[in-house]
């Protein structure tokens, strides 16, 4: 039994305590990538062996982001394995509009619920109907659904993934110091009262040691890649489509992704090269188009927006490297995609993107907000290509560690583990 909430965790008002993590914008030009809906001959029958999850995260499918793909690669998983997996998630949608209340993607059932308090799209706060659950597993640190169905569920078992992690200092200040209030009086105490916590890095595992979580408590289990993403993209689209050779940046257009540093170290490089922009708005869009022109790179910068699944893996298998300038990274699971087309990666040194890429091996690493560094490498990779394809075809090695299906057995595992007892 867990122990009864302490009034501390009431402290903070959901008005004080943003949600840690940038919202993202309403794709702009290409369609949402839909995921093959499996054969139902495909699908193993449910026994009494067979689990039923409740899922609550703040967005899910229609909504795009590294928590809402993991969740779908994991729970499609369970589902052709012959479990019940339901996600319960906000209906307020990126653009503002609102979401049906049932839906499903893959087999996963999905329910979504009116926000109760509006206030931006990760600051979402609904109430999840749980009645009758018997396994729960939460998504997203600093979330505060989640903080309340921790209080609420004190006799379901409980996993809660922090997916972006916790150990990283965020870029703001502001958020800084709300962040330190809230790991002490809300975040931690949820923490210890829940059954498994679950990090996609070990970088996290000190941090929440520190803060008196049982290392026996903590799980290190990755986002995966479901196979699709180890197909390889067709390598002409790409170059056809913009013209040539390219740098590839792959993910939101927001600040704490460094896509700022990215475009001026850009500036930088020989009169030839290319850089494609792939992903939704976050912000940031019309500041880098405009600054683009300001310095006279705009002809050789182009923006796709948001791109399909076939889209994502064709510029990956074309493009030179994969630029991640991030300023906050907790796995960057883009890397691995871009590995598992055979290309390699410039990255800034934080969270587990240090962990994960080796220097000089699989790609190349640099203090983060080092813009003269960050030009130096992708220099190096865009006039020594050969460079880089070495790099490109190590790092495919790596990522086959991060297919679904080697790592989705260890979550199985846990939820075996906690139904048992």
């Amino acid at each position: 039994m867990k122990p009864v909430p302490d009034k501390a965790s009431e402290t903070v008002s959901k008005s004080d305590v943003p949600h840690l993590f940038s919202p993202e914008a309403k794709p702009f030009e290409a369609p949402p990538h839909r995921p093959r809906e499996p054969n139902p001959a495909e699908r193993r029958p449910m026994t009494e062996q067979s689990l039923t999850i409740h899922h609550v995260t703040p967005h899910f499918y229609p909504e795009v982001g590294g928590v809402e793909d993991s969740l779908r690669h994991f729970g499609a998983w369970l589902v052709q394995g012959g479990h019940r997996v339901i996600v319960h998630t906000s209906s307020l949608a990126a653009s503002g509009e609102t979401l049906a209340a049932r839906g499903a993607i893959e087999g996963i059932e999905i329910q979504r619920y009116p926000p109760i308090s509006n206030r931006g799209y990760f600051r979402t706060w609904f109430r999840p109907d749980l009645s009758g659950a018997r396994l729960i597993h939460l998504h997203g640190y600093a979330v505060r659904t989640n903080d309340r169905v921790v209080r609420a569920a004190s006799q379901v078992p409980i996993v809660f993934s922090l997916h972006h992690g916790v150990r990283m200092p965020h870029v703001g200040r502001r958020v800084r110091v709300l962040r330190k209030f809230y790991d002490r009086f809300v975040g931690v105490p949820t923490l210890r009262r829940v059954d498994r916590i679950l990090v996609t890095s070990s970088g996290d595992v000190p941090w929440l040691t520190r803060r008196g979580i049982p290392d026996a408590k903590v799980r290190v289990v990755p986002s995966p890649l479901p196979d699709d993403a180890y197909v390889p993209g067709d390598a002409s689209w790409g170059r056809d489509r913009v013209g040539g050779p390219f740098i590839l940046y792959l993910g939101r257009l927001h600040e704490e992704k460094g896509v700022d540093d990215l475009l001026e170290a850009f500036s930088r490089l020989p009169p030839d090269a290319r850089l494609v922009f792939a992903g939704p708005d976050g912000g940031r869009l019309s500041a880098l188009r405009n600054r683009a022109r300001d310095l006279g790179v705009a002809s050789r910068v182009t923006f796709l927006g948001t791109v399909s699944e076939d889209e994502k893996r064709s510029l990956l298998a074309s493009c030179v490297c994969l630029a991640l300038p991030s300023l906050f990274e907790a796995q960057g699971l883009v890397a691995i995609e871009s590995w598992a087309q055979g290309r390699p990666i410039v990255a800034t040194r934080v969270g587990a993107l240090a962990e994960m890429i080796s220097h000089g091996e699989t790609g190349l690493l640099v203090p983060y907000h080092d813009i003269h560094a960050l030009a130096d490498s992708l220099d190096r990779m865009w006039t020594h290509p050969e460079v880089g394809n070495e790099m490109g075809a190590k790092g495919k090695r790596v990522a086959e560690s991060f297919r679904i299906g080697k790592i989705a057995p260890r979550l199985l595992q846990i939820y075996e583990d906690l139904a048992a007892h």
